[in-house]
């Protein structure tokens, strides 16, 4: 008779911790039938009705599962399957497996739903009668065991685990599942109030930039917001940000003053907000930040359900953490501090190239060394910014990785990778997997650092070797012409966004093999080859999550129309085209080469990163003129963004044999448009050489970026 409870699991542990190790791992799944066992507790038997369902989704043959409520007698040709919540349990997970039973004891019963679909796919390595081609692989093994998660909030934010069901199979959270409020948002989830004192007191006004966390009407709001959407937390605990907008103002009303609230330290008012609400709701938890007006620490402990999250932006990526670093060494200092008031410290941290989505990036045996740094330090949980709801170029091999890894920093890379690619790949996975692993080995012998917003300059001095992209995108457009079903469509997918890498290497590499133009004379023609790079591009509007290559105004439908309507349409030429650009003045770095400002094409208006050169000081140029003579046109172009600090410079000053030819001021930087052209005309006559001195905008951090010095008839 069965009747699985608490003390005959312990019973079971005991017994077969007598066992060899070889005698665990020779223990099978295969079974005639598979019992699932329902046990009394109302989460177990969820659990139970689960298994039972995604047990039958995966066979044919529906007779071969059951479930039971009630004793039964035992039969050696069937599995039997409990599964248990224990919410008091010392581990995330137990597992007791002899040559019948199966019980999996689980702490939290999203974690149970991750364990259902993992023995599924154990199950379906070995019994045929079941199909598993839309689970992900295994990580783990259903032997004799008991382990701990090594972060208990795990949020790989790649658009693979946002899409509906796939965080719970995978064992991951998602800031959709698991937040009631998210990041700066208490604004939108509130909505219009009528009452202003719910607004910061600033200089004697109300403000309705910024809140008053000690207003008792601003906590009944959001109290009634939480009852309304999400209740007690007796079905299930949810997360809650609570943080000011996204600004530096602080409420200084006499409450807030009270509470120790000063000009630039919202911290207390906050930390009171935080406090009641994590009182009124117990079983939810609520998240402060350390960030802008509340990086201070709060002076007094904090709720057991309560925590902070820390940024790790100022950190180092790509790399290896230590303390020698100084950024790391304050970082952990401050963790410390924070860890002294709360032992629930999440971290904000980054797994992307921001500026790039499409070009390939190695993150993962970097990410796994950071994993395990933060780890040492104690933390609990990681929301890792990705590529979030967009597609990235090997996301979904990400997403499983980096979930894998959240639950085991030590997990084996280089097999997880294998497996996904084997399962999802199955005709074409070593071509994938030999091109993605050599991206991280390559990567992690430079022991080199990534920028978070690098342009494609940086990439290919760091992580993309060029020629071995091209060979692997070649290699893809061969293999797509032999492959079938839904492995064909995952690499069309991959290769319609590989294009805008082909591409970014054309516009960077201007001429030569891999270029987009040859020069003819003082003209550039196009290579006939980029026409159909672009149309298979074009293809990313047949999916909905591919219509960007980065993350803010990155629109790809943008950056083909202007390779059509800007390049390819135009007639490229300059007469300076093959003479050499010096820099007079000092360059910034990444720009001690002056090929851009004559490579002959024009800048992107809508991506710094493409096609500018640009300057933080006052620019000084000198180029030959003695191959010319006679009037010119002369075009310069220039970057028009006040958000990232770009703008026309106030004068440009041009002069040859110590004369000064022309004088150009009165630049209207207040215009709307993105970039600025201006045309002159100049005698150029009798001269050698030409200066040209841009001077900057006299703000502060004001920068020039210009796309090209054209000289033309």
């Amino acid at each position: 008779m069965l009747l699985f409870n608490k003390h005959i699991i312990l019973f079971l542990i005991l017994m077969t911790s007598t066992f060899s190790c070889s005698a665990k791992n020779n223990l099978g799944l295969k079974a005639e039938k598979y019992v699932i066992y329902a046990s009394a507790n109302q989460d177990s038997k969820y659990l139970a009705q689960i298994a039972l369902d995604q047990l039958q989704k995966h066979t044919n043959q529906k007779d071969i599962i059951s479930l039971i409520n009630d004793n039964e007698i035992k039969n050696n040709k069937q599995k039997y399957i409990q599964f248990l919540v224990e919410q008091s349990a010392k581990d995330d997970y137990c597992i007791v497996h002899d040559s019948d039973k199966l019980i999996i004891t689980v702490r939290k019963k999203a974690d149970g739903i991750w364990m259902i679909h993992q023995l599924i796919e154990e199950i379906g390595k070995t019994d045929n009668r079941f199909s598993t081609i839309d689970l992900p692989p295994s990580t783990i093994k259903f032997i004799t065991q008991c382990e701990n998660f090594d972060f208990d909030y795990r949020d790989p934010h790649y658009s693979n685990n946002l899409i509906p069901g796939n965080a719970l199979i995978l064992g991951n959270n998602n800031v959709d599942l698991d937040w009631g409020i998210w990041g700066h948002n208490i604004k939108k989830v509130i909505g219009e109030i009528n009452d202003s004192t719910i607004f910061a007191l600033i200089d004697e006004k109300r403000v309705k930039e910024q809140f008053s966390f000690s207003s008792p009407v601003l906590l009944e709001h959001l109290t009634q917001y939480i009852l309304n959407y999400f209740g007690n937390g007796d079905e299930k605990a949810y997360h809650f940000m609570i943080m000011p907008r996204d600004n530096n103002l602080v409420c200084l009303c006499e409450e807030c003053k009270k509470l120790g609230n000063t000009k630039n330290n919202a911290t207390p008012a906050v930390t009171y907000f935080i406090q009641k609400m994590a009182a009124r709701f117990p079983k939810h938890q609520f998240f402060t930040s350390s960030y802008n007006s509340t990086k201070a620490i709060p002076k007094d402990t904090l709720r057991e359900n309560t925590g902070a999250f820390l940024s790790t932006i100022l950190l180092k990526k790509g790399v290896e953490l230590n303390l020698k670093q100084a950024k790391t060494a304050k970082f952990v200092e401050e963790l410390k501090a924070w860890r002294d008031i709360t032992p629930n410290i999440y971290v904000w941290d980054y797994s992307a190239n921001f500026d790039d989505y499409l070009t390939p990036i190695p993150v993962l045996y970097s990410l796994q060394k950071q994993l395990q740094f933060y780890k040492s330090q104690e933390v609990k949980g990681v929301f890792l910014n990705a590529s979030g709801y967009d597609y990235s170029t090997f996301g979904d091999l990400k997403s499983f990785v980096s979930g894998a890894l959240l639950k085991n920093t030590n997990a084996d890379i280089d097999q997880l990778c294998t497996s996904f690619f084997q399962k999802y790949y199955p005709k074409n996975h070593q071509l994938l997997s030999n091109y993605y692993l050599s991206l991280e080995k390559s990567f992690a012998l430079k022991n080199q650092s990534y920028n978070l917003y690098g342009g494609f300059d940086e990439i290919t001095n760091t992580y993309l070797d060029t020629e071995a992209f091209l060979e692997f995108y070649n290699a893809l457009e061969k293999v797509l012409r032999q492959t079938t079903g839904a492995e064909k469509e995952r690499l069309l997918m991959l290769y319609t966004a590989l294009s805008y890498t082909k591409l970014q290497i054309a516009y960077h590499q201007v001429t030569g093999k891999n270029g987009c133009m040859t020069i003819d004379e003082f003209e550039l023609k196009l290579n006939p080859a980029i026409n159909q790079t672009i149309e298979i591009l074009n293809n990313s509007s047949r999916y909905s999550d591919l219509n960007k290559y980065k993350e803010a105004h990155g629109e790809i439908q943008q950056y083909i129309d202007f390779w059509k309507n800007e390049i390819i349409n135009q007639k490229l030429e300059n007469e300076i085209i093959q003479e050499k650009i010096t820099i007079l003045s000092a360059p910034d770095s990444e720009f001690e080469n002056s090929k851009k400002l004559n490579n002959g094409l024009p800048g992107y208006s809508k991506d710094y990163h493409q096609g500018w050169y640009i300057s933080s000081k006052d620019l000084k140029i000198e180029f030959p003129t003695n191959k010319i003579s006679g009037t010119k046109k002369m075009k310069f172009r220039f970057l028009n963004n006040e958000r990232h600090g770009f703008y026309p410079p106030e004068k440009i000053e041009i002069w040859s044999k110590d004369i000064l030819l022309k004088t150009i001021n009165n630049f209207d930087s207040s215009s709307a448009l993105e970039s600025v052209e201006f045309n002159l005309t100049l005698d150029l006559t009798n001269t050698d050489k030409v200066k040209v001195l841009f001077f900057r905008k006299s703000l502060s951090n004001s920068k020039i970026a210009i796309d090209e010095v054209r000289v033309l008839n």
